[in-house]
C-alpha cells in the first residue's frame, strides 16, 4: 500500500497529539510530523512535500489564516484541510479565500475524523468549504426519519451493516434500504460522504431531520 504523507499544523500540543492518535486509524496515511503553528514553516512544508496538511485551528484568526495562506504558497499542489469548530459561512469563506480545501469540524469521533481523511487524501471526497452553509440550490432534499438517522448515526461510528442489522434486530437488507434512501436524500454516493455531511450539517440529536435540497454544499467524490 502506497503511504501519503500528512502534515499536522497546530499550536497545541495536547490538540496536536489528539489529531495524531485519530490518525492512527486513517487508512493509507502517515503523519509526516508536526509543525508549530506559531511560527513560520514554509521552509519545513516545502522540504516534506505532504499529499496533505491539517491546519488546526489556531487561538487567533488571523494566524490561523497565515499558515494556510504560507502552506498553500510553499506547496502549491498540496491538499489543505481546516480542523475548526467554526463552520459559519463567513469563516470557511476566508479560510477557502486563504488556499483552504476542506474543513473538518472538531466534533467528528476520532474513526470519523480519520475515514475522512483517508477519503481526501486519496482523493476520493471534496468538500468545498466556501460553499458550506450556504443557501441551497432547490433539487432533491427530504427529511431522514428517526430510524434512517439512527442507522447513520451507527455507520458514522464506524458500525457495519451486519453490526446496524443485529444491534437494530433487522435484516442486513433492510439496513441496505435505509442506506439507500439516505443517501438519495443526502444526495451522497457512499458511507463516508454521508457521515461527513452528517457532522458538518448536525443532523444527529434529532428525532428527525429536514435535509437541505443538496447541491451548493454537497459533498463530490
Amino acid at each position: 500500500m502506497m503511504f501519503r504523507q500528512v502534515l499536522v499544523i497546530t499550536e497545541q500540543r495536547s490538540s496536536g497529539e489528539s489529531i495524531r492518535r485519530a490518525l492512527r486509524h486513517a487508512r493509507g496515511c502517515h503523519v509526516a510530523g508536526g509543525v508549530d503553528g506559531r511560527m513560520p514553516s514554509a521552509a519545513e512544508i516545502a522540504n516534506i512535500k505532504p499529499h496533505l496538511v491539517l491546519v488546526d485551528e489556531m487561538r487567533t484568526r488571523s494566524v490561523t489564516l497565515a499558515r494556510i495562506r504560507e502552506v498553500r504558497a510553499a506547496a502549491p499542489g498540496t491538499k489543505i484541510a481546516l480542523v475548526t469548530r467554526d463552520l459559519r459561512p463567513d469563516a470557511l469563506a476566508e479560510a477557502t479565500e486563504a488556499g483552504a480545501d476542506a474543513a473538518l469540524g472538531r466534533s467528528m469521533d476520532a474513526m470519523t475524523f480519520a475515514m475522512v481523511v483517508s477519503a481526501v487524501v486519496a482523493g476520493q471526497l471534496y468538500y468545498p468549504v466556501a460553499t458550506v452553509g450556504a443557501p441551497p440550490a432547490s433539487r432533491g432534499g427530504g427529511v431522514l426519519t428517526a430510524r434512517e438517522l439512527q442507522v447513520l448515526e451507527m455507520v458514522s461510528s464506524g458500525a457495519s451493516n451486519g453490526r446496524i442489522a443485529k444491534s437494530l434486530w433487522v435484516t442486513e437488507q433492510t439496513v441496505k434500504y435505509h442506506l439507500s434512501n439516505i443517501y438519495r436524500k443526502l444526495d451522497v454516493s457512499n458511507r463516508t460522504q454521508a457521515s461527513y455531511y452528517a457532522h458538518v450539517h448536525g443532523l444527529f440529536g434529532h428525532g428527525a431531520a429536514t435535509v437541505p435540497a443538496a447541491t451548493t454544499d454537497r459533498i463530490a467524490a
